[in-house]
């Protein structure tokens, strides 16, 4: 390492450039900046991070050994590598600094042959450090990014339970309720886009999805194309189950009219809810997508496909559900394939309680 950057603490002139002389037939392209008292080595040791400290025990004022000290108890200066040079001979004294966090420790008077070879070995290891932490670092930042990447393919509690037991099983769930959300004409819209504008304008509008899931505890299944699925009481028994959903889907529309007018756009979206059971797991494992699957799946896409622009359409179970907390418009029946006539209805608004409707009265 001959690039080295190295800090010289001794309060005496004539040690320090001795030191300094003797390293620079070792090191000619080193770097070497002086500290004279501990004060002056923790404070230039923050500043330069140096690859190797070479400091006296014996300062005035605030010794080596509490500069040492000082200096291990600082994230940005503990993995520094330190020798202590020091008048003091005894077992114990080399003992307490090297518990006190330096790498090796030399006695005055200072022999060349030793100070190079000690310092030598301290730069190799400060080398192999450094590599170490920009591998650890670059090990950590890949693990984020798969971590965020699996995410986005999984459910929260989907990525714990393969953590912990390595695996995913598949599993039945009860009660829930399945939002389907799908954008409309979007084939036709996004020819008119450019690729970018239309992967911006889908990142945006899912993202924000997301959000309005995790905010009404739902979980984001997948998204197909412009189509977006979520299931809420999936992983937590919740007898409101639907009431969620709905309140998801509601806030979804919501955020399709701000975002058109934010942006000049008219994007409309059409919602299908549906209530009941589900079976879940992972279909492959070469592919680690989570999905879900049965009849209240299928009855959701239909619910999805029969409705309206910018409406909500739910199922008979989904209705019986939230019936004493909205007012519902009665569709009439549509066939649909494998079930006959289906009973539909559209979510028109909340039904406000006494007191809701007492405060809206009041807003001008």
């Amino acid at each position: 390492m001959e690039s080295a950057k190295i800090l010289i603490a001794d309060d005496v002139d004539y040690l320090a450039e001795f030191i300094k002389a003797q390293l620079s037939v070792f090191l000619p392209e080193a770097t070497y900046v002086r500290a004279r008292n501990g004060y002056e080595a923790c404070t230039l040791a923050v500043r330069h991070a140096p690859d190797l400290i070479l400091l006296d025990w014996e300062m005035p004022d605030f010794s080596g050994l509490e500069a040492l000290q000082t200096l291990q108890g600082s994230a940005s200066t503990k993995d520094i590598p330190v020798i202590m040079i020091s008048g003091f001979s005894t077992p114990s004294h080399v003992k307490a600094a090297l518990s006190a966090g330096a790498m090796d420790y030399l006695k005055k008077p200072v022999e060349p042959v030793e100070l190079i070879a000690r310092v030598r070995t301290a730069l190799t290891l400060s080398d192999r450090l450094h590599q170490l932490q920009t591998q650890k670092e670059q090990i950590e930042l890949e693990k984020k990014k798969s971590d965020n990447l699996l995410r986005g393919l999984l459910p929260e509690q989907v990525l714990q339970a393969i953590e912990a037991e390595g695996e995913i099983a598949p599993r039945r769930f009860r009660n829930v309720t399945v939002i389907m959300a799908d954008l409309v004409d979007f084939t036709i819209k996004s020819q008119k886009m450019s690729p970018k504008r239309l992967l911006d304008e889908l990142q945006t509008i899912f993202t924000a999805f997301d959000e309005i899931t995790e905010k009404h505890k739902c979980t984001r299944i997948k998204t197909i194309g412009d189509a977006y699925m979520a299931v809420s009481g999936m992983w937590t028994e919740n007898s409101n189950h639907a009431l969620a959903a709905a309140k998801m889907a509601e806030r979804m529309r919501q955020y399709i009219i701000e975002h058109n007018l934010r942006h000049k756009i008219d994007w409309e979206i059409r919602i299908g809810l549906n209530s009941g059971d589900i079976i879940a797991g992972i279909v492959s494992e070469k592919n680690l997508a989570f999905d879900i699957f049965g009849d209240t799946v299928n009855t959701a896409s239909r619910m999805q496909s029969y409705s309206a622009p910018m409406q909500i359409n739910i199922s008979q179970s989904t209705y019986s559900l939230i019936k004493d907390y909205y007012y519902i418009i009665k569709r009439l029946s549509r066939k649909v394939k494998s079930k006959g006539a289906v009973n539909m209805y559209y979510i028109h608004r909340p039904i406000l309680s006494r007191s809701a409707r007492k405060n809206e009265s009041h807003v001008i």
